[in-house]
C-alpha cells in the first residue's frame, strides 16, 4: 500500500522540500553556517532590520530549521512554527511573548526544576505575578484564577513524579476566564 501525497507519513518526508532546486539531492541539506552573505551591504542591513526576507546569522534563521518549522507546522496543521536549542529555550520564549509586568501566571506546584525556578524566580523579577496552585484538581485553579491571569502554565505528566493534571478541564477554565 502506497502513502497518498497528502498524507502525515508523505507531508513528514517531502513537504516542503523540491529536490530538483537542491541539485536534485534526495535529502535536503544542512546548512552548517554560522553566517551568510548578501548582494549588498544594504540589503544585508534590510534583512537584519526585518524589512527584507533572508538568512543573515544562524541564531536567528537558517534555512535547515526553516524548512523544520515550516514541515512541523504543516504536520500540525498550524500558520508556522518555531524550533528552539532547549525545552527552557520554547518555554521562556512562549512566556516573554505574552506577559508583560502586571501580568498573573498560574503554575502547577509540580514541574520541571528549571521551569519551577524560572517560572518562581524569574518572571517576579519583571513584575509578574506567580502563584502556584496544585492542579491535579480543577477546582483549585476556579478558584484563584482572575482577571491578571494570562497563563496557566503546567507539565503532564509531570516530572519527576509523573503526577496528570486534566488538559480538558484546566483549558476550560482557563479559557473562560480569557488566559
Amino acid at each position: 500500500m502506497h502513502a497518498s501525497p497528502t498524507s502525515f507519513a508523505t507531508r513528514a518526508i517531502h513537504h516542503g522540500y523540491d529536490p530538483q532546486q537542491n541539485e536534485g539531492a534526495l535529502n535536503p541539506p544542512l546548512y552548517l553556517t554560522s553566517t551568510f552573505t548578501f548582494e549588498t551591504a544594504e540589503a544585508g542591513g534590510a534583512m537584519f532590520a526585518g524589512e527584507a526576507e533572508g538568512h543573515f546569522y544562524s541564531r536567528i534563521s537558517n534555512p535547515t530549521l526553516a524548512h523544520l518549522e515550516t514541515r512541523i507546522a504543516n504536520l500540525e496543521g498550524a500558520e508556522a512554527g518555531l524550533c528552539t536549542a532547549s525545552g527552557m529555550g520554547a518555554i521562556t520564549s512562549t512566556l516573554w511573548t505574552f506577559l508583560q509586568a502586571g501580568d498573573e501566571v498560574i503554575l502547577d506546584k509540580t514541574l520541571y526544576g528549571c521551569t519551577f525556578a524560572f517560572l518562581t524566580h524569574g518572571l517576579p523579577r519583571f513584575g509578574v505575578t506567580v502563584r502556584p496552585v496544585d492542579l491535579s484538581d480543577p477546582t483549585n485553579l476556579a478558584a484563584v484564577i482572575g482577571p491578571k491571569t494570562r497563563i496557566v502554565y503546567f507539565e503532564t505528566p509531570a516530572n519527576p513524579n509523573n503526577r496528570l493534571v486534566d488538559i480538558a478541564a484546566i483549558s476550560e477554565i482557563a479559557h473562560r476566564h480569557g488566559a
